[in-house]
C-alpha cells in the first residue's frame, strides 16, 4: 500500500504530463508490449505518464450503446518500466480517474488503480521460448452519493507463454479477482478465471490462425448475475502476393462479461455479446493505401434494457504527400456508415454517417503534429433525438535529449447540434511525457 500512496501523491506534482498507456494489442499484434523494448539496454528505465481534464459523453465510452450522459473528468497516470536483464523486465503503474456527472449524481465517483507486471524468460531451447507473465491489479472505487456501490478489488493473474518465433505461440493463465464491497450485504464477489490462447503460422508465415478461450466463475450464485462466464474467439490473418490486395483479417468473438471489468463503465451489469469483423488492406501505389472493414456486433443484458445489435461499414485512405530522410507529410481520410437497433427501446434506433479527415507532419527525430476534423450525422427513429456532432482534434509531440524525452499534447473540442435541445460544446486536454533514463 505504501507504493500506491507514493504513486498517488505523485499526481499532485505531475497533473498534466502524460502519454497514453498502450497496453492493449492492436489488430495483427500478437506479442506483449514488454517485448517491444527487447533491444533496450538492461539498465534502461522508462518513466511515462499523463494528465487530462475535460468533459465528454458516456455514450462515447461504450460505442454509443447508451444515452448521452455528460460528465466532467480528471484522469492521471504514471508508469515505470525497466528491463533489468535479458530475461527479466517489469512495470508498475498508477491511475486516478475522477468523474462528475451532469445529471446523474449517483454515478459521481473516483477510481484509484495500481497495476504491476513481471515478465521473465524461464528457458530458451534453440528458437523456442518459455516465458512467465504475472499481472497484479488493485482498484479502489468510491462513489460520492452511492456508498453501497463502493468496493475494493484485487486481482492476480500469472501465466505461461510458449513461443517459437514466426511459427507458433501458446498463452495459458490462471488467476483470481476479488471484489470486496464496503457496505454489508451479499454483493461481494470472488472470481476464479483461466484462459488459453493459441496462434499458428502457415504458408511461409503468410497465414496466421488464432483462437482463444476464457472461463470465469463466481464463488457463489448471485441474483441477476451469471455464475459462470465464458469468452471464445477465433480468426485469421492472411497476407496476399497480389498487387491489389495486401492483407485480409477476420475475427469472430462470443462471450459473457461484466461491465464492472471495463474501466469506463460506472454501473454493474452482466451481458452477452457477439462480434464479427472482416478487414481488407489494399496498397494502390507506394504512396496510396486503403482499407475496407465490416463489423457486426450485438449485446444482450441480463438486468438492463440496453439490448441492441447493429453493424458498420468503414473505408479509410492514407496518402503519403512527402516522405524523405528528414520529414514526412501524410493525409488520412475515412467514411463510415453505422446502423443500430434496440430490442426494447425502438425509439433509440439510429443510423450514423461519419466523415473524417486528418493531416499529419513529422520532422524525423525532432517533432510531429496533426490536425483533424470529424463530422457525425445521426438519424434516430425518434426524430427529436436527431443530432450532428463535430470534432476538432489537435495533437503534437516534441522530442528532446536525442529522443530520450518526449512531451506530448492532445486537444479535442466537440460540438453537438441537437434537433430539439440546446446545442452544446465540450473540450478535453491531455498533456503527457515519456522519459528513458
Amino acid at each position: 500500500m505504501k507504493i500506491i500512496f507514493i504513486l498517488t501523491v505523485g499526481f499532485l506534482f505531475l497533473p498534466y504530463m502524460a502519454q497514453a498507456d498502450s497496453s492493449a494489442l492492436t489488430e495483427g499484434e500478437n506479442l506483449p508490449d514488454r517485448q517491444a523494448g527487447a533491444s533496450a539496454k538492461a539498465e534502461d528505465f522508462v518513466f511515462s505518464g499523463y494528465g487530462e481534464v475535460g468533459r465528454r459523453s458516456q455514450a462515447e465510452d461504450f460505442a454509443e450503446e447508451d444515452t448521452d450522459e455528460d460528465y466532467s473528468y480528471q484522469n492521471y497516470h504514471l508508469k515505470l518500466e525497466q528491463r533489468i536483464s535479458q530475461p527479466l523486465n517489469y512495470d508498475v503503474s498508477s491511475f486516478v480517474y475522477r468523474k462528475d456527472y451532469k445529471a446523474r449524481d449517483s454515478l459521481d465517483n473516483v477510481s484509484r488503480i495500481f497495476k504491476a507486471g513481471l515478465f521473465y524468460n524461464l528457458k530458451k531451447l534453440e528458437e523456442e521460448w518459455i516465458r512467465l507473465d504475472v499481472k497484479l491489479k488493485n482498484r479502489q472505487r468510491r462513489y460520492k452519493n452511492s456508498p453501497a456501490s463502493e468496493y475494493d478489488e484485487i486481482g492476480l493473474v500469472p501465466g505461461l507463454i510458449f513461443e517459437e518465433k514466426d511459427n507458433y505461440r501458446i498463452d495459458f493463465n490462471l488467476g483470481v479477482d476479488n471484489f470486496d464491497y464496503l457496505a454489508e450485504g451479499e454483493k461481494d464477489q470472488f472470481k476464479t478465471l483461466a484462459g488459453l490462447g493459441a496462434q499458428k503460422h502457415f504458408l511461409e508465415k503468410r497465414l496466421a490462425l488464432l483462437s482463444s478461450y476464457k472461463v470465469e466463475r463466481l464463488e457463489q450464485e448471485k441474483a441477476n448475475r451469471e455464475k459462470t462466464k465464458q469468452e471464445i474467439g477465433t480468426g485469421f490473418d492472411y497476407q496476399f502476393k497480389l498487387p491489389w490486395i495486401y492483407r485480409l483479417v477476420s475475427r469472430l468473438d462470443w462471450g459473457q462479461r461484466d461491465t464492472k471489468d471495463e474501466e469506463d463503465r460506472d454501473e454493474d451489469m452482466d451481458f452477452e455479446y457477439w462480434q464479427y469483423y472482416a478487414k481488407s488492406e489494399h496498397r494502390i501505389s507506394p504512396k496510396l493505401k486503403t482499407h475496407l472493414k465490416y463489423q457486426y456486433f450485438a449485446k444482450d443484458y441480463i438486468s438492463a434494457d440496453l439490448d441492441h445489435r447493429g453493424f458498420y461499414l468503414q473505408n479509410s485512405w492514407d496518402y503519403e504527400l512527402l516522405d524523405d530522410q528528414r520529414q514526412r507529410l501524410w493525409l488520412d481520410f475515412a467514411i463510415e456508415h453505422k446502423e443500430v437497433k434496440y430490442n426494447l427501446k425502438p425509439a433509440n434506433d439510429y443510423q450514423k454517417q461519419t466523415l473524417e479527415v486528418k493531416i499529419s507532419y513529422k520532422k524525423k527525430k525532432d517533432w510531429q503534429a496533426s490536425v483533424g476534423l470529424e463530422e457525425n450525422f445521426y438519424d434516430f427513429s425518434a426524430e427529436d433525438n436527431d443530432k450532428n456532432r463535430s470534432y476538432f482534434k489537435l495533437s503534437a509531440e516534441k522530442l528532446f535529449q536525442g529522443g530520450d524525452l518526449a512531451l506530448s499534447a492532445d486537444f479535442k473540442y466537440r460540438y453537438t447540434d441537437y434537433a430539439q435541445k440546446e446545442d452544446q460544446g465540450e473540450a478535453g486536454l491531455r498533456l503527457g511525457f515519456k522519459y528513458r533514463f
